[in-house]
C-alpha cells in the first residue's frame, strides 16, 4: 500500500479486493485509486470542476480526495451502504459544501432527485465508482448524464472488470452478470451519431464521457434504431 498527503490529510492507497481493504480513520482516508486513475483526476485540475457528484463512496477517501484536489463549491456523495462513514462525517464538519446520502442505490429515481436538487445549475463532474454492474450503471447514466453541463464530464470507473483473469471461470464472482463493457459499446455508437457526447476517452481504469452540446435523444441509450435492424448482443 502507498501513502501520500494532500493539504494535511493522509491518503492510504488500498486497491486490494474489497473485503481486504482497510477502513478510513480521522485524517487518514482509504483511497481505492490506482496511480493511473489519480493521474487522470489530477489532469482535470485545469478544468477545475466546482460541482461534483460521486456515486459510491466506499470509505469516503475519494470524496475527500476530490475536495482537496479541486476545492469544489458543491460536493455530493451517494452510497447504498446502510451505515455512515464516521471519518467522512467528521471531516464534513464545518464544510457545508459537502453532502452525503446513504441507503441510496445508484439506480433509483431518488438518486436523480438528489442530484437535481443538489445541483440546480448542472454538474461539472460525475464519478461513478459504485456497483460496476451493467444494469445499475446504465440506469445511473440515463438519469444523471442529462444533468451534466455541456463541457462537463461523466466518469465510469473499473469498466473492464469482466475481462480480467479472475472473472473468467464459471464460478467467478458476477459470472452471470452482463459485462459493463456493453454500456461502453453503446456509448461508442452514441458518440458517432449524436453530438450529445463530445469525446469518449477510454483507459484501462476508466471511461470519461465529455458532454457535448447536442440534444439527448428521446430513446437515450436504446440504439435499436441505428443498428441496421440488428441487435447488439450482451456479453
Amino acid at each position: 500500500m502507498d501513502e501520500f498527503e494532500l493539504d494535511g490529510v493522509k491518503f492510504v492507497v488500498d486497491t486490494r479486493p474489497g473485503p481486504q481493504r482497510g477502513k478510513s480513520e480521522e485524517n487518514s482516508f482509504v483511497l481505492v485509486k490506482s496511480p493511473a486513475a489519480r493521474a487522470f483526476y489530477e489532469s482535470l485540475r485545469v478544468a477545475s470542476p466546482k460541482s461534483i457528484l460521486e456515486l459510491g463512496m466506499f470509505e469516503g477517501g475519494s470524496l475527500v480526495y476530490f475536495d482537496k484536489l479541486f476545492a469544489p463549491k458543491r460536493l455530493v456523495g451517494i452510497d447504498n451502504r446502510q451505515t455512515s462513514i464516521p471519518a467522512l462525517e467528521k471531516y464534513k464538519e464545518g464544510r457545508d459544501h459537502i453532502k452525503t446520502f446513504y441507503k441510496l442505490s445508484q439506480d433509483k429515481p431518488r438518486a436523480r432527485g438528489v442530484a437535481q436538487s443538489s445541483f440546480p445549475d448542472g454538474i461539472d463532474l460525475v464519478v461513478d465508482d459504485a456497483s460496476h454492474l451493467y444494469a445499475q450503471t446504465k440506469a445511473s447514466f440515463e438519469m444523471i448524464f442529462p444533468l451534466v453541463k455541456p463541457g462537463g464530464m461523466y466518469v465510469i470507473e473499473d469498466w473492464a472488470w469482466a475481462h480480467r483473469k479472475q472473472y473468467q471461470g464459471p464460478d467467478a464472482t458476477w459470472n452471470a452478470q452482463p459485462a459493463l463493457t456493453n454500456l461502453i459499446f453503446n456509448l461508442v455508437v452514441m458518440t458517432g451519431i449524436s453530438r450529445v457526447i463530445e469525446t469518449l476517452t477510454i483507459t484501462e481504469n476508466l471511461v470519461c464521457i465529455a458532454k457535448g452540446r447536442g440534444t439527448l435523444p428521446a430513446t437515450k441509450l436504446d440504439l435499436s434504431h441505428c443498428l441496421r435492424g440488428k441487435e447488439m448482443p450482451l456479453i
